[in-house]
């Protein structure tokens, strides 16, 4: 209990970070926390624009028990307590593995403290949540509790997509070892057929609409080819896509802290890899004595199939997958740590005790090589090191960069009516978030509308010359704007360049109002409608 403090204590001290992506579920909650209304915009039809709906009605509830409106500090302190649930739990589940204290603690160790987990909890995310009813779900299984072990399983979808992983983890052994009940089925289903029920009637679908819009990147994200992901075909290339995955993103942010090998500041994996040396050990005791034990190594692998399948990851997703993996490291080397003393012993007669300790030490130490923390360079106190950001410094001053200048620009167009207008932006977090109005989100996420207008024609993606008129990733198609005629036009140049160039009918509707600081290095402007709405239909 002393280290899962330890663990919550040190996530509080980092403060809460900035990403723009958490801030579209602080919305969500925040609105549900203030007006009862779980949803992306007060008015029109309630659009669910995050993928964390259980973590979103928590959020909320929890703003609403204590009045809280920024449900962004709240994610921060919830998050602090379910690290150090996670933290406890990392120990419960290594204990039934070794048998031991102090492996247990070593582990627990590992994970309460991966620079990974701290980093991705200090933004809000929901991966703590994911975590902790995983890691619960699994243990409670292993010790014969599987009324609350179903009842998670039930849950995690809800937490997470790959909190699906959980249900054949768990359903599987409880089928195996002859423990299913018809009462264990139908806990399994009523939180489920709940959410169906409710999402179907409140949003129209229990698929979250940022899930769909994922559906449709081809069209909305550059090179803008069209059509949507094929997951039928994707399956044909999904072992060769796996292996990918595993040497490059998955592997990467395990043993150096960065999703891109090329961030880590020594441009390759430390010697943390050599924890791998240990998996030969753990499968060939587990094929030679299998039991449910192997449930917990199987998530990671899992979750590298059904993320090398949907093919769209972010950092915030990796959690849960390192975790696991982390665990499954330590186990393994542990098991080829007790053969090697058992082989010392025969051959010397005499193993000191401390030796072993002493072996656990240096691999836990071998493990904390791939953290990413920082001294003096980030959030926490100066004496406390600084969790740095799995995608990177440029990300990590991008996201400070953002989070400013979006909120600067959300207070000014709040001030500017008692009721703000509709803005339309394509990084809609943060502005969100701190705006009262509501929002327009471009690529599709929130607006379920946006997606009608991509891919955008050539006219919006290249000059007269044939050259690119922008670098980033996605444009703000300008038939967009046109038709649905927001209020306010508020994005980084990057994403608007195609709007602004001479002739454009954009700059004949609109005119700028103001430069609120930057936004991936180019100028965060904000324009305001100045032609005429088109009056309102009039009943004959």
């Amino acid at each position: 209990m002393g280290l899962g403090a330890a663990a919550g204590a040190f996530l509080l001290s980092q403060h809460l970070q900035p990403c723009d992506d958490a801030y579209i579920t602080f919305r969500h909650a925040r609105n549900l926390a203030r007006h009862l209304r779980p949803a992306w915009n007060l008015e029109g039809p309630p659009v669910l624009g995050s993928t964390s709906p259980a973590f979103l009605f928590l959020l909320g509830g929890l703003g609403f028990l204590f009045g809280v409106d920024r449900v962004d500090q709240v994610a921060l302190a919830l998050n602090a307590v379910l690290l150090a649930a996670v933290t406890v739990l990392a120990y419960l589940v290594t204990r039934d593995l070794t048998a031991r204290a102090g492996p247990s603690l070593l582990a627990a160790l590992l994970v309460g403290f991966n620079s990974v987990n701290v980093s991705i909890l200090s933004q809000g995310f929901e991966a703590g949540l994911l975590l902790a009813a995983l890691l619960a779900g699994l243990y409670l299984m292993r010790t014969g509790r599987d009324l609350p072990a179903v009842l998670l399983a039930s849950a995690a979808p809800l937490i997470r997509p790959e909190g699906i992983l959980l249900t054949p983890l768990v359903w599987v052994p409880i089928l195996f070892h002859r423990r299913f009940r018809p009462h264990l089925l139908a806990a399994y289903l009523v939180l489920p057929l709940a959410w169906l029920v409710f999402s179907a009637f409140y949003y129209g679908s229990p698929v979250p609409q940022s899930i769909r819009a994922r559906s449709a990147e081809p069209s909305v994200f550059r090179p803008y080819e069209g059509g949507r992901v094929d997951l039928r075909q994707r399956l044909s290339s999904i072992a060769p896509e796996t292996a990918t995955l595993a040497r490059h993103a998955a592997g990467s942010i395990l043993f150096t802290g960065y999703q891109r090998l090329k961030d880590a500041p020594s441009g390759r994996a430390g010697p943390a890899w050599l924890t791998l040396l240990g998996l030969p050990a753990l499968w060939l005791a587990l094929l030679r004595r299998p039991d449910a034990r192997i449930a917990y190594f199987l998530y990671a692998p899992l979750f590298l199939v059904l993320y090398a399948w949907i093919g769209h990851r972010e950092a915030w997703y990796f959690p849960s997958f390192v975790t696991f993996a982390v665990l499954t490291l330590f186990y393994g080397c542990v098991v080829t740590l007790d053969h090697g003393w058992t082989l010392v012993q025969r051959l010397a007669g005499f193993v000191p005790p401390w030796l072993p300790v002493l072996s656990w030490v240096a691999l836990t130490v071998l493990l904390l090589s791939a953290n990413n923390y920082a001294f003096d360079d980030g959030p926490a106190p100066r004496h406390l090191p600084s969790a740095r950001n799995p995608r990177g410094e440029r990300v990590e001053r991008a996201e400070r960069e953002r989070f400013n200048g979006y909120r600067r620009a959300a207070g000014f167009l709040n001030r500017r009516g008692t009721r703000p207008a509709p803005a339309l932006i394509s990084e809609v977090g943060i502005f969100g978030f701190f705006y009262r109005g509501d929002v327009i989100d471009t690529v599709g996420l929130c607006t379920p509308e946006a997606l009608a207008y991509y891919p955008p024609p050539a006219s919006d993606i290249w000059d007269e010359e044939g050259r690119p008129l922008t670098d980033m990733d996605n444009l703000t198609p300008t038939r967009m704007v046109l038709d649905l005629k927001p209020a306010y036009v508020v994005n980084g140049l990057g994403f608007i360049r195609n709007l602004v160039r001479p002739g454009s009918p954009f700059l004949r509707d609109y005119a700028l109002i103001g430069t609120f600081g930057t936004a991936w290095g180019d100028p965060l402007l904000v324009y305001e409608r100045i032609a005429p709405a088109p009056p309102a239909a009039s009943g004959s």
